[in-house]
């Protein structure tokens, strides 16, 4: 990482998180303020992308136009965001896992494995879902609140629960 994304990222880190909601009356710009850091900090900002209070990401994260990442929300290395992506708050977006295949060595010493994480376009993404390391999330997807994604999800399915599965399909089947 550049000198120049390592000191937006202290920037953010030390008061562009702690700004106001930006939907508050006295947030003052605080909107524009972490969406110019951000833009400093990771590998892909789109237009238009909106950051709430308190969120982490790493700054190998792509994310395109008209998303947004949700309050206290955390998205981890390798993750690409689609556009028009809402995420609500507490949203966990992952994609490092560590490895235990061995029981002769702590698994703290066996290192981790990273998966890419991708979120297609116009998707919802409920409170406090988990979205675990390696998963594809297609295009016009609704996650529900609360759910644990672990497998991938086709384009236009509904999804909600732990472990999340598919509880209906968006608009008629037949026109997909």
């Amino acid at each position: 990482m550049s000198l120049k994304k390592k000191i937006f990222y202290l920037i953010y880190q030390l008061f562009g998180k702690y700004l106001p909601r930006s939907y508050m009356p006295y947030s003052f710009g605080s909107k524009q303020v972490r969406y110019y850091l951000l833009k400093n900090i990771i590998n892909h900002t789109g237009k238009n992308v909106l950051v709430e209070s308190g969120a982490l990401f790493s700054p190998l994260i792509e994310i395109g136009d008209n998303s947004s990442i949700g309050e206290n929300c955390r998205i981890r290395r390798d993750v690409k965001i689609g556009n028009d992506v809402m995420m609500a708050p507490n949203v966990q977006i992952l994609s490092t896992n560590h490895n235990f295949d061995s029981i002769e060595i702590p698994m703290w010493q066996q290192g981790h494995t990273i998966k890419e994480t991708l979120i297609g376009d116009d998707v919802w993404i409920g409170t406090n879902t988990i979205i675990l390391p390696g998963v594809n999330i297609s295009s016009h997807v609704v996650i529900a609140a609360g759910s644990v994604v672990t497998k991938d999800i086709p384009k236009f399915a509904i999804v909600a629960g732990n472990p999340a599965k598919i509880i209906k399909y968006r608009g008629k089947k037949d026109e997909k």
